[in-house]
């Protein structure tokens, strides 16, 4: 009886939410169906069609039978979308942590990774995959075709890393025996910020009937907005005081970024197309883009350096043809980013010093250092990192002839990454220190080719393989009644080699120095990865799977159920611990896509997903840091997602929103006395043993998220005019799902923003003013820390939405 109460009350909740959301669009559809014989033949005030590639087939976003959102360019500019932050504020199912540019990780419908090295959600860059877990790379939203979302696991067309859902970046490409070009000039500055700018441009030329280029370039500045003013800190243990001075300073998180793309369009004959691309970016991101509201609206106290330089490009081919009246994509790629990062964590060593406070013998070997001359040297720590990525992706599909009686697309996937990863956690002086705490006559650090004063060090290489073959086709089993189904068969293969830790684990693993007369120098690990405690390696098969029926009950009307699988890749830990497998996500969906009339479109779906396998991560005590992942725990969502556009005349109204009740189906428990897992059991042995019940909801995604805007156009003295105006809210989100770690971080607050824009068009020239976040709102997205929550809770940062922005926009195309 409690279970089936527990059911209906969820249903409840979703056919709630489900009708809430349908509030917004139902207004609509009634005048819409009032005002659809008048507009029927008025194709001004029809609705953009616009077409998709989702299932690698061309085809309206009307005709295609899964949840997905494709923002077409002109959305894109009327909300002024240049990076992910801004057009994943649009798209309502998805969620995502970050630390700033270049640092985040989107999560679909509630499926939001706690542990694992691959994400739950896959991005693309045309036809090759970016995905990076935890550091997706900025793409430059510029002379795009469009973006596509598509929620939940597509079962069959995409594989690993594409298991809640997948993002695509659809560039324009070289257009034959076109002329064309554009610039666009803008403006702008953060409310109580400093000001910036931004400049593109792109330009399409013919070079022969069968040959075209396509160029685009753009330099960013943004001004910056959170503050890091003077500050000093005395050390309670060691009683050294340190100050800021050398990186005070206000709005000290300015952007730069630069890039270029290059496309060319070579008709080879009648039946083979080949599309080149080079893509290259470079992002400078300075400061923290978190704050700490106990410092100051805005503000931070950083102690040390703090930056994030990123540079990267993807060279890719994509060819276009046919065999006979099969038809072949071929599409390959290579994918290369170094990424130089620089952290402060003085706070990371506020918690040891306030630990060694309380427990000298145990912690003071952390945070107190003396100099040759008995002098404590100032404990506050800094990181630093290189990471070089590299993938090479290749991918083939052939599809039988539209003439044929059904669709089959069958393919097969190969791709191969790999990683060097360095990361120094170094006190400057260490090097030259004679003792640490307890420990005398030697120097702690790791003398590194680059760096002397290391603390605690981690240099590894991971590899990543992953090949698929898959199909999947369609056949009408009525005039009106689609099948389809599709299989994936895959394999991952990855490892990693190399070192993590400090000269405890130096020493157990054979690379420390023991003569008791050497005092510097002492660890043996130079040249790179000749010191090894870390080697792993992770082999797994297994297959994904999709079936939908599709029923086109009108021309302009159709419903759809779908059962779709997809997977995340398991792999190895550093702790000497078994290898944790792949976690896999079932998705039931029931959809409908509409469109009344010439004007109005209401698109909808109802699903229900289980989470397999989660992995998890968890910090193992007394490891230093190293973090344990596990499949722990199962987790569900019940949600809905809804969008809709109206145009009547001038005035175009849409809304997109999405409700999301994700939580844990299973109890995940808590390390026992020597640090292991219950992962066998059922259910954990005691409510001791309980880290976090099930119920439980799942972190950093809003239960519900809304987005509407409104827009009018006119004409004043013959200019093309309009005035706009949106609104984006969100409601309350969980900071972590542990119950203690999310009692001490605190829950995010619901919010609302609003964004204004209005221009004028004449000819080929634009002219657009506009301000986001029109009332300063201070939306919390994600909290974040140091270190362990349960240790540095008290030093968390917020990431905000944007502050207030406004600027000009000046555009010409030709």
């Amino acid at each position: 009886m409690e279970m089936q109460t527990d059911r209906r009350s969820r249903l409840l909740k979703i056919l709630g939410a489900t009708t809430a959301l349908a509030g917004m669009a139902w207004p609509m559809l009634a005048a819409a169906q009032e005002s659809a014989p008048a507009a029927a033949g008025d194709t001004s005030s029809g609705l953009t069609e616009i077409v998709v590639t989702a299932t690698h087939k061309t085809e309206s976003v009307q005709k295609v039978a899964i949840s997905m959102l494709a923002i077409d360019p002109a959305k894109l500019e009327q909300h002024q979308v240049v990076s992910f932050a801004d057009f994943a504020n649009m798209l309502p199912s998805v969620s995502f942590s970050t630390l700033g540019p270049g640092r985040s990780q989107p999560f679909f419908r509630g499926i939001t990774a706690s542990g694992g090295a691959a994400s739950t959600v896959g991005t693309y860059l045309n036809e090759i995959p970016i995905t990076t877990a935890g550091r997706l790379p900025e793409v430059h939203i510029y002379d795009v075709e469009r973006l596509e979302a598509l929620s939940g696991p597509q079962g069959t067309l995409f594989g690993s890393s594409s298991m809640a859902g997948t993002i695509r970046i659809i560039t324009n490409k070289a257009k034959l025996g076109v002329v064309e070009g554009g610039i666009d000039v803008q403006a702008n500055k953060y409310g109580k910020g400093n000001a910036g700018g931004m400049i593109e441009g792109f330009i399409n030329l013919p070079v022969t009937d069968k040959i075209a280029v396509r160029l685009v370039g753009f330099y960013r500045h943004d001004g910056g907005y959170i503050n890091n003013p003077y500050a000093t800190l005395t050390y309670q243990y060691t009683g050294y005081t340190t100050n800021n001075a050398a990186v005070a300073g206000k709005n000290y998180n300015p952007v730069d970024e630069y890039g270029t793309r290059a496309t060319a369009t070579i008709q080879a004959s009648d039946d083979w197309t080949i599309t080149p691309e080079f893509t290259y970016q470079y992002l400078d991101a300075k400061g923290s883009f978190n704050f700490d509201p106990r410092i100051g609206d805005l503000a931070v106290h950083d102690f040390r350096p703090t930056y994030d330089k990123d540079g990267w490009y993807q060279a890719a081919l994509t060819v276009h043809g046919k065999i006979g009246d099969f038809d072949l994509v071929s599409a390959t790629g290579y994918f290369n980013r170094k990424i130089r990062n620089a952290s402060d964590y003085t706070y990371y060593s506020v918690t040891y010093d306030n630990l060694a406070k309380k427990d000298p013998v145990d912690y003071g070997v952390y945070s107190k250092f003396l100099d040759k001359n008995g002098n404590v040297i100032d404990p506050t720590q800094q990181y630093n990192s290189l990471i070089h990525q590299q993938k090479f992706t290749q991918e083939v599909r052939l599809s039988v002839p539209k003439s044929w009686p059904f669709d089959l697309t069958v393919g097969g996937f190969y791709q191969f990454q790999k990683a060097e990863n360095n990361g120094d956690y170094y006190i400057q002086g260490l090097g030259q220190a004679t003792g640490t705490g307890a420990w005398t006559g030697f120097s702690p650090a790791i003398n590194t080719t680059l760096n002397p004063d290391v603390l605690y060090l981690v240099e590894t290489d991971q590899h990543y393989k992953d090949g698929a073959a898959f199909a999947e086709g369609s056949i009408n089993i009525l005039s009106n009644l689609k099948a389809t189904g599709g299989v994936r068969y895959y394999v991952s293969d990855n490892g990693t080699v190399g070192f993590g830790g400090e000269w405890k684990q130096a020493r157990k693993a054979g690379c420390w120095n023991s003569d008791p007369t050497v005092i510097y120098g002492k660890f043996e690990g130079n040249p790179r990865l000749t010191c090894i405690n870390t080697n792993t390696t992770f082999h797994q098969t297994g297959e994904t799977h999709k079936l939908s029926l599709t029923w086109q009950a009108a021309s302009d009307k159709m419903l759809y159920v779908t059962y779709s699988t997809g997977f995340r890749p398991g792999g190895g830990n550093r702790t000497p611990r078994p290898n944790y497998q792949a976690d896999t996500l079932d998705n039931f969906e029931f959809g409908f896509k509409t469109r009344w009339g010439n004007n109005f479109r209401f698109n909808g779906a109802i699903y229900y997903e289980k989470w397999n396998n989660m992995q998890f991560g968890v910090v193992v005590p007394n490891t230093q840091g190293s973090t344990l992942t596990l499949n722990a725990g199962a987790a569900r969502v019940y949600g809905t997602e809804l969008d809709a556009e109206w145009r009547l005349g001038k005035l175009v109204l849409s809304a997109s929103g999405a409700y999301n009740d994700a939580a844990l189906s299973k109890d995940i428990c808590n390390l026992d006395a020597n640090n292991n897992y219950y992962t066998q059991l059922a259910s954990c042995p005691n409510s001791a043993d309980v880290a976090a019940p099930k119920g439980t909801r799942l972190p950093r995604q809003p239960r519900l998220k809304l987005q509407t805007t409104a827009r009018y156009n006119f004409q004043v003295s013959g200019l093309e005019s309009f005035v706009q105006g949106t609104m984006f809210y969100q409601t309350s989100s969980t900071s972590d799902v542990i119950a203690l770690n999310d009692s001490l971080l605190g829950d995010t607050a619901g919010f609302a923003s609003f964004d204004f824009s209005a221009g004028i068009k004449k000819d080929k020239w634009t002219a657009e003013a506009f301000i986001q976040n029109a009332f300063d709102e201070r939306g919390i997205l994600s909290k974040n820390t140091f270190c362990s929550i349960q240790l540095c809770a008290n030093s968390s940062r917020s990431y905000p939405i944007k502050p207030q922005f406004f600027g000009i926009k000046l555009g010409y195309k030709y």
